[in-house]
């Protein structure tokens, strides 16, 4: 038995040890749920296992074979870190609490020692980059835990931290990019001089906040405030965007002669109302969505409330027998058919006199507690079809509907613009909730991928601080880049026929691409780093998940926050350095990439 108890090592007659665990499984065969399973098994020679010896202070252990064959082995990450061979067949083996040293003894009383360089034997490429099934886990999993006693196993899988710095990045890039490329691309092309002399450096000065104050008001502000507001905020996803397209088909509406009357200044001042509206809306809209969506039912009430009975053990369904392993999908299964898990027990409610209070709670839903899939899948669904549709529409009618549009007067093609955005509107809304109901019924449930567990320092907070933090960044460049395109091409496109916008995004915008995309690598650069955001605006654990609501955490901030406790030389200290040579890779591969699609807009562009 390995130290803690909880790792059976075993040996048989053709030189093979395997190791055995207890795991929580849901299985016919595991009434209790727990199963014994075997975590590995390895051949270390032909002849028979005479000896094991666990060592008492960490997680090795010494095998030794009939034909005098000695393998000290670590347990954990199965390296096989030295390997001796005795004369005669051993009959007691023992191995120094710091691995430096092999005893082996035969029946005569004869006895040999090795000496050794250990080296770090709790790390191997698997246990770095691999799944290792570790003692207390149903399966195997990437975990990296850099604290624990001696009896606990060493868990330094870097897969986390390094999926932790991809999320960071992907989620604040995602938040960044469209509004810092669209902010430039006014800016260059729409906004008045005079304006744009005070924006463009109140826009530069946002990059020279330290990092360490726009966590702290992360940490303070941004994340109290997403978890006062979250429904709203998740409508505002829809929301926001759908009132400023409405906003611009109003204004098409505007005679030409009225529009051009009003100043750079004045149509500022109006984008700014549209977004306060849009604010407003989106504030007045997420208690309603909440209600209407998120509000549990009378069994789910009863049973909060108190009101339930255990199920006999005879009538407990399979799948109810492991509750800590029973995912959001399979919880909301067991709800349908009257069977609730309340502190590890199946429950079914039971009538009360007194009707339960049934108030609404984004929360509760993403916790698991209540209702269907159905709801957040609506919710998930609705920001893609709204992209979706759009683009598929331009794709099948768009030169037709262009054409009709041009044979039109500008008030009938401005009405006519309005009816196809309240058309869209109702397809998207059709198009997510059947995809929503098809998604339920298949078995899905967004709260075990992309939805879980509410934290309040989470990934959407993250994604929303560290966004602002990269926009300057990506805006800069992004606008320098736009401002070098020749005024001759914009002259040239107008001269055609074009539109300002239709300039703007099927001329300028392709010829400055180059600059756009060094803008976004640039800022992709500067997410990939971050160290002090994330580790104030995050819970700093090392999860692997896509929940937006869950924590995570990063290489940049395992390497800040145990790099001056780790002992000097050690595996910890050796490990970290590890996950900056990751995260050195991690940037050299963007870069280069970023490098060789410049590269590829500049020839493009060459003839330009």
């Amino acid at each position: 038995m390995a130290i803690g108890g909880q790792t059976l090592l075993a040996g048989d007659s053709q030189g093979g040890v395997s190791a055995w665990l207890m795991a929580d499984v849901a299985a016919p065969d595991a009434p209790d749920g727990r199963k014994l399973v075997r975590k590995w098994k390895h051949e270390y020679g032909s002849s028979p296992v005479v000896a094991l010896a666990p060592g008492d202070r960490d997680r090795t252990a010494l095998i030794a074979l009939e034909n005098g064959e000695l393998a000290l082995v670590h347990l954990t990450s199965e390296k096989r870190f030295a390997s001796v061979k005795f004369a005669a067949v051993p009959v007691a083996v023992c191995a120094s609490p710091s691995n430096d040293l092999i005893f082996s003894m035969d029946a005569s009383g004869s006895y040999q020692t090795w000496r050794l360089d250990p080296g770090f034997p709790s790390v191997s490429w698997r246990s770095l980059f691999g799944k290792i099934q570790y003692e207390g886990y149903p399966e195997p999993a990437w975990v990296y835990q850099s604290t624990g006693d001696a009896s606990s196993e060493p868990k330094y899988s870097i897969v986390p931290l390094a999926w932790g710095t991809l999320k960071a990045t992907f989620f604040a890039m995602l938040f960044a990019t469209p509004l810092a490329v669209l902010a430039a691309m006014y800016a260059s092309e729409f906004m008045h001089r005079s304006v744009h002399r005070v924006v463009k450096p109140t826009i530069e000065l946002m990059a020279s906040l330290p990092s360490v104050v726009i966590g702290f008001v992360a940490a303070m502000v941004v994340a109290p405030f997403v978890r006062a507001w979250l429904p709203s905020l998740m409508v505002g996803m829809l929301v926001i965007p759908l009132i400023a397209v409405s906003g611009g088909m109003l204004w098409q509406l505007i005679p030409p002669r009225y529009a051009r009357r009003l100043g750079s200044r004045i149509q500022l001042a109006m984008l700014f109302l549209v977004f306060a509206i849009a604010l407003a809306a989106s504030a007045a809209l997420g208690p309603t969505v909440e209600r209407t969506l998120f509000r549990p039912s009378i069994d789910d009430a009863l049973v909060r409330a108190g009101s339930f009975e255990p199920i006999p053990d005879a009538e407990v369904p399979v799948l109810a027998r492991t509750p800590e392993r029973l995912s959001s999908a399979q919880r909301a299964a067991l709800r349908a058919q009257g069977v609730y898990i309340v502190d590890g027990r199946a429950v079914r409610p039971t009538s009360s006199e007194v009707e339960p209070p049934r108030d609404p709670s984004i929360e509760q839903w993403l916790d698991g507690g209540f209702g269907s899939a159905w709801p957040g899948w609506l919710i998930a669904l609705m920001p893609l079809v709204a992209l979706l549709i759009p683009l598929v529409h331009a794709k099948l009618f768009g030169r037709r509907w262009t054409h009709l549009l041009d044979s039109l007067s500008g008030s009938i093609a401005g009405w006519l613009e309005v009816f196809r955005l309240v058309t869209m509107i109702v397809t998207i809304v059709a198009v997510a909730a059947a995809g929503a109901w098809t998604l339920q019924t298949l078995g899905f449930d967004p709260r075990d991928s992309i939805f879980g567990r509410f934290t309040q320092k989470n990934t959407l907070v993250v994604g929303i601080v560290m966004g602002f933090a990269v926009i300057p960044i990506i805006f800069t460049i992004s606008e320098d880049a736009l401002s070098s395109v020749p005024r001759s091409l914009r002259s040239a496109s107008l001269g055609a026929g074009a539109t300002p916008w239709q300039t703007a995004f099927r001329v300028v915008l392709p010829v400055a691409g180059s600059g756009i995309f060094s803008a976004c690598m640039i800022g992709l650069g500067r997410a990939v780093g971050e160290t002090m955001i994330v580790l104030m605006a995050t819970g700093n654990t090392p999860e692997m998940n896509l929940n937006i609501f869950s924590g995570f955490r990063t290489l940049s901030a395992s390497i800040a926050v145990e790099l001056p406790e780790a002992p000097r030389g050690g595996t910890h200290y050796r490990v970290l350095f590890l996950c900056g040579l990751t995260l050195f890779v991690m940037t050299l591969l963007i870069n280069t990439t970023a490098e060789v699609v410049r590269q590829r807009f500049r020839r493009r562009n060459a003839a330009l």
